[in-house]
């Protein structure tokens, strides 16, 4: 389901943090390694939670749709710090460890800014959209077909996911009625396309073709100039 591979992903995100947190304090990572030393050191981290956070993202957006602009603001300010990082260690410069202090502060701010975005995808996970949860709900429901009773879902949702079960039967005699009409429709548009192209064919076969007219007006002319010679 949607919440537990959300879920798996926050923890997968957590663990990483948590390792580039411990190097930085044990002195692994540092701002006086050189730019290659501290790209290598870190770019498999970095690559790792810029993928993260757009997965995160996608399944954050469908569990909570009303959220959507915090949750792309948020994933697009860190994807952004990631993107920063890397490209000032790639930089060629006269001051090598210039850079790397810099980066180096880059990968502070994304440490920090990490913790509002997982404070938000928790969120997220454990309070998502109500409709969202009955439509989980039901997908399961019809996955497993077991009972609705047996689903853990909230308690507004189970009226939700009650009333929908019983009328998917009439659901589904409305679309079925739904398809016959459309197909009525577009069988109708067709005969009149048909007749329509029958009466412009029958009006251009009757009219004379405009440099035939042409020549009849021009023979009529000189006739008359012939007669009045004469």
């Amino acid at each position: 389901m949607i919440k537990e591979r959300l879920d798996a992903k926050i923890g997968e995100f957590e663990e990483i943090l948590q390792k580039i947190a411990s190097a930085m304090a044990s002195g692994i990572l540092s701002e006086k390694l050189s730019p290659s030393e501290l790209l290598e050191k870190t770019e498999n981290y970095v690559n790792r939670l810029a993928d993260l956070t757009v997965s995160s993202e996608e399944l954050a957006l469908v569990l909570k749709p009303e959220k959507a602009h915090a949750i792309k603001v948020k994933c697009k300010n860190h994807t952004q710090i990631l993107t920063t990082f890397k490209d000032i260690l790639v930089q060629n410069t006269p001051d090598p460890l210039a850079n790397s202090r810099l980066a180096f502060e880059q990968l502070r701010k994304a440490l920090t800014d990490s913790s509002d975005l997982l404070f938000l995808m928790r969120e997220v996970r454990d309070n998502p959209s109500p409709l969202i949860s009955a439509v989980l709900a039901l997908i399961k429901a019809s996955e497993t077909k077991g009972s609705v009773i047996n689903i853990q879902a909230s308690e507004d949702a189970q009226p939700l996911i009650r009333h929908v079960l019983g009328r998917m039967d009439e659901f589904q005699v409305a679309l079925m009625d739904l398809e016959k009409k459309i197909g009525e429709m577009k069988r109708s548009m067709r005969e009149l396309q048909e007749e329509s192209l029958r009466i412009l064919s029958g009006k251009t076969s009757d009219q004379p073709k405009p440099t035939e007219n042409k020549m009849e007006k021009r023979q009529v002319s000189l006739s008359s100039f012939k007669a009045e010679q004469n």
